[in-house]
């Protein structure tokens, strides 16, 4: 119903409310649960559960919240794109068979492209290029791998996934989500895109490709591979020049955190992609090079402030509630939260002026729902101040610019596979 509402829209040209409206219509999903399937037993698995509540609620309120802001900048096909993605995504998060989810992965991959196009700059046809052959490579070695499941099991239902299909697919999945060395397409891809694309991009769509990896299993082996990623992301992002490259980087860090457990994770997807979404929206309004002054609205740099405390595992924060349920060695936890917070220095400004512009407020209202005044930490209380001075003092000055080639990514992704198969990592 909803596709059919989105074409209609579409063709009479009047698409400019249309994700708000899809993005909450779809509320009604939240309250569905079931376990079927719609094509005879081992045909198409469709699974409603708590996994699958927290990534379509993410999938709402993400586009809920970059729709308010291509009401104000409104462009025809970016809506429409936009619109068609967030069906798609909640139809991903309801999926339990392995044919199923690579088809609305590839859908997924297709709509990305034409959103990044819809852009109409000549980067934004490389950048698009760019990732049509990351997502290729990869998600033609998850089809190598979910054939040779079929082979074996004569089944496309998420069950009994062992030896080379499962190594095949989650290195896929690993890839097409921007982990580690795997996925270095992430930075160029949410970096260069318009705004809105990259909001939408880095809140819920890489992540999306989180549920597909939690659906599969996620193993102790992971855990290295997690760590791995969060602090190769966080420590590029403290030597980023540019705004959007150290929000991109910022995210591959946190999808690393996301690996440590799995139980958790899909409730930190959760404010992860309001964080997020919330960021990349603000670099359509503030000076990108980190190099030059930087002068922010109030509500602005508060809706900024709150959203990286909540990223960074500040107490009174949701995000960092969430956090520390998820790290269970102490010494992780505080040296991962001092360097979650090392960044934030970076983008404080030189001044601050006062506009009674609504769009600021309101993205500021949405903020405050990532306040929780009932968590407490009081080593996080030291640790993200201390981070977020040694941040402007000393890494203010140190900003770098980072450009991986099409076939630098491509030929990282393909030897990662290779070396952490041997190492037994994945």
């Amino acid at each position: 119903m909803q596709i059919v509402l989105i074409f209609l829209f579409y063709i009479i040209k009047r698409t400019k409310f249309l994700p708000l409206v899809i993005s909450i219509t779809s509320i009604f999903l939240l309250f569905q649960k079931f376990d079927v399937y719609l094509i005879g037993y081992n045909g198409v698995h469709v699974v409603s559960d708590s996994i699958s509540f927290y990534f379509i609620l993410t999938n709402i309120i993400c586009t809920f919240i970059v729709s308010l802001q291509l009401i104000r900048f409104y462009r025809l096909n970016t809506s429409f794109f936009v619109s068609l993605t967030h069906v798609i995504l909640n139809l991903l998060f309801i999926s339990h068979d392995l044919f199923n989810i690579y088809v609305l992965l590839e859908t997924l991959t297709l709509l990305i492209v034409l959103l990044i196009l819809s852009g109409e700059k000549f980067e934004h046809k490389l950048i698009g290029l760019k990732y049509i052959f990351a997502s290729t490579v990869a998600m033609n070695i998850y089809l190598f791998g979910v054939g040779i499941h079929y082979f074996k099991n004569g089944s496309f239902d998420i069950q009994n996934i062992s030896g080379i299909s499962e190594f095949l697919m989650k290195s896929a999945l690993i890839s097409k989500a921007g982990i580690f060395l795997f996925g270095l397409w992430l930075p160029e891809v949410h970096s260069k895109a318009e705004t809105e694309t990259s909001a939408l991009l880095s809140s819920i769509y890489t992540q999306s490709v989180l549920y597909a990896i939690i659906r599969l299993g996620i193993g102790k082996e992971f855990y290295f591979l997690g760590i791995l990623t969060f602090f190769f992301g966080a420590i590029f992002a403290v030597l980023s020049k540019d705004l959007k490259k150290l929000l991109a980087f910022s995210t591959m860090s946190q999808l690393g955190l996301m690996l440590l457990n799995p139980l958790l994770a899909p409730i930190y997807v959760l404010t992860h992609g309001i964080a997020k979404a919330l960021l990349f929206l603000s670099t359509r309004f503030i000076e990108r090079d980190l190099q030059k002054e930087k002068t922010y609205s109030v509500f602005l740099f508060l809706m900024i402030l709150i959203s990286f405390l909540s990223i960074s595992g500040f107490s009174f924060t949701l995000g960092g509630y969430i956090k520390e349920q998820m790290i269970f060695s102490k010494i992780l936890s505080v040296i991962i939260t001092f360097f979650s917070s090392l960044y934030i220095g970076k983008v404080i400004p030189q001044r601050l002026k006062f506009e009674k512009d609504k769009f600021f407020i309101l993205l500021f209202l949405i903020s405050i729902s990532l306040i929780y005044p009932f968590y407490v930490d009081l080593k996080s209380l030291i640790l993200v101040p201390a981070g977020i001075i040694l941040g402007k003092i000393f890494f203010s000055k140190i900003n770098l610019e980072f450009t991986f080639t099409t076939e630098f990514i491509l030929t990282l992704m393909i030897f990662s596979v290779g070396v952490f198969s041997l190492l037994g990592v994945i």
